[in-house]
């Protein structure tokens, strides 16, 4: 008897290369002694439902599309008591999350090779109780690059249209937030320019991550925090540090964690896996240790 496999698509994701590839896809699938149930999704939520009212009922999870289109399966997923496995072929703009896995960018046998894959345990993050996130929520610059490209342009140039989105973000790196964060280590005020709780080397399809320091199955979290400047000089070179990866402690701080509670004097616009998560006074993170079953 076959196994049952869910193939959750995005038909808008990335530069829409997956009707390209859908085909390839389930034959690949189905060659593998799966029975494939293919589910086109039609409007924001319908890849959260869908995981939900399948995850008990097969034995793969497969999820086609760009970061958000993860995160909603994922969440879809958290709400079952049965998890299946789930394999994630990338097919969105940037892909900040597939990156940091390494995942191929194109259909192929090699790739779909379900059976030699391996099983991550991968941790996932919740904000305020209730809104999932496998790799990001944010707030400041930088964050705000992802939900705020238009699809459009997003499908049409790819990455660069979030390079182009945080560049204009660059003059706003003197806008900050007096903060307070209180994680595991103790406790941190200041103005920030960009808060940032990550299981990622890639953020907001801009900046990096130091890729020996990410572990997505350890349980924490890195933590990044950016001081609000004032002073061009200063900025320049803040920016700089952000791109070449080096965080000095004074303006720059990256930390690790498993919770952090976030409170700000006013409610800046949070970024979760790349769309909008509302405008948040206090954020309370928390991180849940290998909760989905990922191969990679």
């Amino acid at each position: 008897m076959s196994k049952k496999a869910v193939i959750v698509v995005n038909p808008v994701a990335g530069k829409r290369q997956m009707k390209r590839d859908l085909l390839d896809l389930v034959a690949l699938v189905e060659k593998q002694d799966y029975e494939t149930i293919l589910h086109i999704t039609k409007s924001r939520g319908d890849a959260s439902l869908i995981a939900e009212q399948y995850s008990s009922l097969c034995d793969l999870m497969v999820c086609c599309g760009g970061d958000g289109t993860l995160n909603e399966v994922i969440s879809g997923l958290l709400k079952s008591e049965i998890r299946p496995p789930l394999l994630y072929y990338p097919c969105g703009s940037t892909n900040d999350f597939a990156a940091t896995l390494g995942l191929p960018k194109s259909v192929n046998a090699a790739s779909f090779d379900i059976a030699s894959r391996k099983v991550l345990n991968l941790d996932v993050g919740v904000l305020n109780g209730e809104r999932y996130f496998s790799y990001i929520t944010s707030y400041g610059i930088f964050t705000k690059a992802s939900f705020s490209a238009q699809q459009k342009v997003k499908n049409a140039i790819g990455h660069l249209a979030y390079i182009l989105e945080g560049a204009k973000e660059i003059p706003q790196l003197g806008k900050a937030y007096p903060t307070r964060v209180t994680y595991e280590g103790g406790t941190i005020k200041g103005n920030f320019a960009m808060v940032a709780v990550t299981n990622s080397t890639s953020a907001g399809g801009v900046l990096r991550l130091p890729s020996d320091k990410v572990r997505l199955d350890d349980g924490l979290f890195e933590l990044l925090l950016v001081r609000g400047l004032t002073d061009p000089v200063t900025t320049a070179a803040v920016v700089k540090q952000l791109v070449s990866q080096k965080y000095d402690g004074k303006n720059i701080i990256l930390l690790q964690t498993k919770k952090v509670k976030i409170e700000c004097e006013e409610a800046p616009s949070y970024c979760t896996d790349g769309e909008y998560a509302g405008d948040i006074r206090c954020a309370e993170v928390e991180c849940l240790p290998g909760a989905i079953r990922l191969l990679v």
